[in-house]
């Protein structure tokens, strides 16, 4: 597979080398001189011709040189895989073995290129060939030097690497052609022909050598993958670099001593002292860690840190607190910055806290309730409005179509029929709704409770806005306490339930629970109807 893949690199330099041959004898009235000897023989049309030829043939090679090399990769990663004996591991695992096997392929080829690639263009052009080895020695001694020493520069050329081994191999080709006009212009040169031999190895070589140096890394990248499926006495052991910084090296005690003061210095505009309280605050989400701190003369602050998983978290839950609508029950928003490129939000409980929090269960309504209250300001709605379908855009017929998959009886299936005709209605009466703020996570492990016991919620990552109602618990207990807010809130009751309904069953649907789904059809087609009393009766609670 490698010499096919050494060919399929020949072959193309080639079908582009020909046709500039071919261009020059066009533009001539016979065969130049700096042409090879050998081909003075040939009459210059024929020799046009079957240059042509060659050149068409070479690219047919490297077609198919391509193909057995693709099929070589799948057929050769196949028997590796059958030959470990393993297990499934990970999803899109044979395709994995398959890009790897012709990766490594690719990268023994590339290798290989460069050295017949050296050694040519020593024979033909040595002042490009000095040229070319001094530029890459060069900048390779720089790169480590530079890596070994900047841990900021290492983590941004990482991050860029592509685009890195672009500009560099792109200024070695312009360095490269610059001597070849200098030479031609002020210098001896050995010829036409070699000169342009000499570029096209320069720059095929370049190219060559950003695909190893890719393929090396991205090698290394799948290493624990690589391993475990073709070694057979390797087991997957997903690899951590225990060296990267990562929010959890920051979070460390010894670490956020050197860290938190000189934040809170900074966000409060005053100094703080070394020696303030910080505790691990624990929540119920992943990959954001919470710090506690207690600054003397301020209210408990909070400071969250979240992994590069998470950004988008982050992003979102600053544009809602950054100005956030009055009454949001919440901690109090006191700036974002970046800790060592992590994102991170500093933000203030609105009371003294308890030595010890109570349990915060009692909280979970009481944020559901006020968050029922809180108006969106118009801008934001128009702006989230923009970037996403609310409840009433995202139902639509094709669920209805997938639901007949799950149907068992002709009772659930006339109330799918029903619901089909009452699908723009359904619609309507979600859309006339008032819009509320909500947001998944809203449980005890993620609620501050106050010393006068007030509650609020400290992650704001997966806010949205829906239809009053929406995300509230189906149990009928649950709804009853809803609907009696409806007074409250000036919409009617059963309008309150069908959002709820409405956003549990989409919930059901995006799971594949469709059985549970169809038992909210008789609901939601009795809010509908104005007959919602009969169908809670009717259905099972959910």
């Amino acid at each position: 597979m490698v010499l096919f893949t050494l060919v399929s690199q020949l072959s193309m330099l080639l079908a582009f080398f020909l046709p500039l041959k071919v261009i020059i004898l066009l533009g001539s009235d016979g065969i130049p001189r700096y042409f090879p000897p050998a081909f003075e023989q040939f009459d210059r049309d024929a020799l046009i011709v079957w240059l042509s030829i060659a050149t068409v043939a070479f690219y047919a090679l490297y077609l198919v040189a391509e193909r057995i090399v693709e099929f070589g990769g799948e057929r050769g990663s196949r028997a590796l895989l059958a030959r470990s004996r393993k297990m499934v591991l990970f999803e899109n695992q044979d395709e994995l073995a398959a890009r790897a096997y012709k990766r490594h392929a690719e990268v023994i080829a590339g290798a290989v290129f460069l050295l017949l690639a050296v050694v040519v263009l020593f024979w033909l052009y040595p002042g490009v060939a000095f040229l070319v080895s001094g530029y890459l020695l060069l900048v390779t001694a720089v790169l480590v030097s530079v890596l070994a020493t900047n841990t900021g520069f290492r983590n941004r050329f990482k991050e860029n690497l592509n685009a890195w081994l672009s500009v560099l191999s792109g200024t070695g080709f312009m360095l490269a052609f610059a001597y070849l006009v200098i030479d031609f212009l002020y210098l001896d040169p050995p010829g036409l022909i070699p000169a342009i031999i000499a570029l096209l190895l320069s720059r095929q070589s370049f190219g060559r050598l950003s695909s190893v140096v890719s393929g090396l890394v991205g090698q290394h990248s799948q290493k624990a993958k690589l391993s475990a499926l073709f070694f057979h006495s390797t087991a997957f052991s997903p690899e951590e670099d225990d060296k990267k910084e990562s929010i959890w090296t920051l979070l460390a005690p010894k670490a956020r001593r050197e860290w938190v003061p000189d934040l809170m210095s900074e966000m409060l505009g005053e100094t703080v002292p070394a020696d303030m309280d910080i505790q691990w605050w624990q929540t119920d989400v992943s990959n954001v860690g919470v710090l506690h701190c207690v600054v003397p003369g301020q209210r408990s602050l909070f400071i969250k840190l979240f992994a590069p998983g998470r950004a988008s978290y982050a992003q979102h839950e600053a544009t809602l607190l950054a100005d956030s609508p009055e009454g949001l029950p919440g901690l109090k928003w006191v700036g974002a910055t970046q800790v060592r490129g992590f994102h991170c939000h500093v933000l203030q409980a609105p009371e003294d806290l308890p030595e010890r929090q109570g349990d915060a269960s009692q909280g979970v309504e009481e944020i559901r309730k006020a968050l029922l209250l809180v108006r969106p300001p118009q801008s934001l709605l128009t702006r989230y409005q923009r970037s996403r379908l609310m409840l009433w855009q995202r139902l639509h017929e094709g669920m209805l179509d997938r639901l007949q998959i799950a149907v068992t009886d002709p009772a659930t299936q006339t109330k799918l029929d029903a619901l089909r005709a009452q699908l723009q209605n359904w619609r309507d009466q979600l859309a006339a709704l008032p819009p509320a703020l909500t947001t998944a996570g809203i449980g005890p492990g993620n609620i501050v409770l106050t010393r006068s016991g007030q509650a609020c919620l400290i992650h704001w990552g997966q806010w949205v806005i829906e239809p009053a109602g929406a995300s509230w618990p189906g149990k009928p207990k649950s709804l009853q306490a809803l609907e009696e807010m409806s007074d409250e809130l000036g919409c009617p009751h059963c309008g309150l339930t069908l959002a709820a309904s409405s956003f549990e069953f989409e919930m059901h649907f995006d799971r594949q629970r469709y059985t549970r789904a169809l038992r909210l059809v008789p609901r939601i087609v009795g809010l509908l109807t104005a007959e919602h009393e009969a169908a809670v009766l009717e259905v099972e609670p959910s």
